[in-house]
């Protein structure tokens, strides 16, 4: 049975060049330069412009016993005050786009929290209890079985999460940033693979074998 999932093929296939400079959105160009020079207002529209995205990426990963502590808001604050702090050698280099560059940031913070809270010395959040929503998580576990479940199958969306969230955490962690990446955050091919440090198409491949060993654990785990 092959997996069925409801992805844009062009971008899950796309062996695009790299995710460069070239590669911002022209405000945002702009709004570097600015800040580049001095202008503290440009800095403040730069983090402002990407705060709810660093909001959900947050939510998403941060571990629900941690988040019971420290809230993602928390994280997000925390993570632009590193940002802030890094931003004048991010500009001088300036090798990923922006957006990707805070969210790393904002990664490195959900690790260093669930290191510090619940004495993991491994990135394997997906091993803990990742906050994945009920709903898409549910659609995503049906896609991936290719079926609808029977009457006497059928579990609430809440229980069809928590199967995801068991699968995901038997994946490699580059395999579950994958799947979290594509299908929970709606990253493309071309910027997962700059966040792994890989080309567009190493990437696809990983995203293949990552969709096909999680759709595998996920037949075994229903049986």
């Amino acid at each position: 049975m092959r997996i069925s999932v409801s992805v844009d093929s062009n971008r899950q296939f796309s062996c695009g060049g790299p995710l460069t400079l070239d590669s911002e959105r022209p405000e945002i160009h702009e709004l570097l330069q600015k800040a580049g020079a001095g202008d503290g207002g440009a800095v403040d529209a730069l983090f402002a412009r990407h705060r709810d995205q660093l909001h959900r990426a947050v939510a998403l990963r941060l571990d629900g016993r941690v988040a019971a502590r420290c809230d993602a808001s928390d994280v997000v604050q925390q993570t632009l005050m590193e940002a802030s702090r890094r931003l004048p050698q991010y500009l001088q280099r300036r090798d990923i786009p922006f957006a990707l560059w805070l969210r790393g940031l904002a990664c490195e913070k959900v690790i260093q929290l669930h290191r510090r809270h619940l004495g993991t010395d491994k990135r394997a959040a997906g091993r803990e209890q990742l906050a994945l929503p009920a709903d898409s998580s549910a659609q995503f576990v049906r896609g991936m079985l290719a079926r609808d479940p029977s009457p006497s199958q059928t579990l609430m969306a809440v229980e069809l999460a928590e199967r995801l969230r068991l699968a995901l955490a038997q994946l490699d962690d580059d395999e579950r940033d994958l799947i979290l990446w594509r299908h929970f955050e709606q990253l493309s091919n071309r910027e997962a693979a700059a966040l792994l440090g890989v080309t567009a198409a190493a990437a696809s491949k990983r995203y293949v074998r990552a969709l096909e060993r999680l759709r595998g654990v996920l037949i075994n785990s229903g049986e």
